[in-house]
């Protein structure tokens, strides 16, 4: 910042400048706190939605042990087609949330098809379905987490930088001008004892 002229002018823009960022602040900490909030929520959520997907594999793995088999073909099973997202607005921040998701079920001819491809194809769409939630949340919670810190970034700057560094300026501005109106009432006795003295001699 510039230093400003040491004149009452130059006192009075700064005090509305500090007035402004002092009014904006708040609106910037009250921003921060709710996005602070969300990336919890969002956080708590995709823990959750971890622990299902951990917990899925694990019924897989315990109740199709067969789809270990390299020799049969599992792969177009199931195929996600559509995934819709939507974006939502929070104080100025887009964030992407889960719409629809539409998994197809592709069949295979009955004489090849063994007999629990069915519960297959069940838990590969619900593995699908829990995948397209995990990343979707992921990438909220990124987006979240560039938002919080850009946010923390200008409230420091507002309450760290730019407040103090005005009230450094402000204080000397004041200190400046209370030193001329000291000098100038010295001045002004000064100059009524000279006039005294010069009225006084004969």
């Amino acid at each position: 910042m510039q230093k400003p002229a040491l004149n009452k002018s130059s006192l009075s823009h700064l005090e509305r400048q500090r007035s402004m960022y002092q009014r904006y602040l708040p609106a910037l900490e009250m921003k921060q706190r709710l996005l602070l909030t969300q990336r919890k929520q969002t956080g708590q959520r995709l823990a959750t939605l971890r622990q299902r997907i951990n917990e899925q594999q694990a019924t897989i793995g315990r109740d199709l042990p067969m789809m270990a088999d390299e020799d049969i073909a599992l792969t177009g099973l199931v195929e996600v087609e559509d995934v819709e997202i939507v974006q939502e607005n929070l104080v100025g921040v887009s964030l992407p949330a889960l719409g629809n998701v539409r998994i197809s079920r592709h069949s295979c001819p009955l004489l090849v098809q063994p007999h629990w491809v069915d519960q297959a194809q069940d838990q590969l769409a619900a593995a699908m379905q829990l995948e397209v939630e995990r990343r979707v949340l992921e990438r909220r919670l990124t987006l979240l987490d560039d938002a919080v810190r850009l946010i923390t970034q200008r409230i420091n700057l507002f309450s760290r930088v730019m407040i103090p560094e005005l009230e450094r300026h402000m204080k000397r501005i004041d200190l400046h001008l209370s030193d001329q109106e000291r000098a100038a009432v010295v001045r002004a006795k000064l100059a009524k004892q000279k006039l005294a003295r010069t009225e006084a001699r004969p």
